[in-house]
Order: structure tokens, then sequence, then C-alpha cells
């Protein structure tokens, strides 16, 4: 009787693992790879633009590092607006993001 027991308690212990772990869907999240380049010259790469990344209530903001590439991570898909500005020069496109993807941008300022 007992080892019926442990084995019926074995087996719905290893089943409640299984499903327990095997159904949870993980977060997937979306990074954003921005580029900022000049469209006169599209090999001359801008370095401390800022990079404004925005959408209603969304707005995030930061600055372009020496190889003129600007990050972020989103948890949620969406269509951003992406602005760049670097002193006088402006530019502006706007990117898609998709689950479990990097988007990947150019914007070309002048």
């Amino acid at each position: 009787m007992k080892a019926i027991f442990k084995t019926s308690l074995l087996s719905l212990a290893i089943i409640s693992f299984v499903c327990i772990f095997s159904s949870c869907k993980k977060d997937e999240e979306m990074k954003v790879l921005i580029t900022v380049k000049m469209q006169s010259d599209s090999t001359i790469i801008v370095p401390n633009a800022k990079v404004t990344i925005t959408k209603g209530q969304i707005n995030d903001v930061g600055y372009s590092d020496a190889n003129g590439q600007f990050s972020h991570t989103y948890k949620l898909e969406a269509i951003f607006d992406v602005i760049a500005q670097k002193d006088s020069l402006y530019g502006e496109t706007v990117i898609r993001l998709k689950p479990g993807e990097t988007a990947y941008k150019t914007v070309f300022i002048k």
C-alpha cells in the first residue's frame, strides 16, 4: 500500500512539475538598434546624437555611442517614431517592433 502511495505521489509531482514549467510563456523582449548617419554621405556616422523614440506616452531619449548607435529594449510590440538630432542637424523615421526580433533602423540627418 505504501509503495502505491509513493508511486502515485511521485507521478503527481512529476506531472505537476512538467505542467508548471512547460505551459509558461516567456516574455519576448524586442531590441531596437538605431544608427545615426549623415544624409549627405551615408558612410559618415554621427556619435553623440540625441535619439528620441516616441509614441503616445512613451518617450525614451538617449544618445548614440561612438559608433553612431543607440539601443533600447521593449516588452511590447509597437510602431514608434524615431527622431535624431545633433546641433542643427535633424532626421526622423519610423520603426516597427516584432516579438522576438531585433529591429534595426538607420536615421539619416541633414
